[in-house]
């Protein structure tokens, strides 16, 4: 069954948000962290290096949850809980750069935001998190 966001809060599922990704570790250790991300209409989407503390936590446990917090309005936000279903490195590149485009206006994340020289170190992976509960306030 697919997951439903309730059109009252599609829009901040659509909007380039800065929102919170919560992970846990594999013996349990909470870690939360602002990341940028898309919504493909199934899955949030976001990219990151596969040796961060948010990479090696989902490799250990792919239980997450998103907070969307409306940044017009505090109090209206969507919890998203989910699972990461799929790690992919192929179009991690093209993801961040979307996500680049979206938050900064810029095309590119290598060159715009970050130093061109540092693309030659890039090991980007695209997170596809798959919504299990959505819940609205506001």
């Amino acid at each position: 069954m697919s997951i439903v966001i309730p059109e009252s809060h599609r829009d901040l599922m659509e909007e380039p948000i800065v929102v919170i990704l919560a992970t846990a570790s594999a013996d349990g250790k909470p870690h939360a962290v602002a990341v940028w991300r898309r919504w493909d209409g199934e899955h949030i989407l976001i990219t990151s290096d596969p040796n961060t503390r948010k990479g090696e936590n989902i490799k250990a446990n792919p239980n997450v949850s998103v907070v969307i917090l409306d940044p017009k309005n505090p109090y209206r936000f969507l919890q998203v809980e989910g699972v990461v279903t799929e790690t992919v490195s192929e179009g991690a590149l093209e993801e961040l750069n979307r996500h680049t485009q979206a938050y900064m206006g810029k095309p590119n994340y290598f060159g715009d935001v970050e130093p061109a020289e540092k693309l030659k170190d890039y090991r980007g992976i695209i997170f596809k998190i798959k919504p299990t509960r959505v819940t609205k306030f506001g």
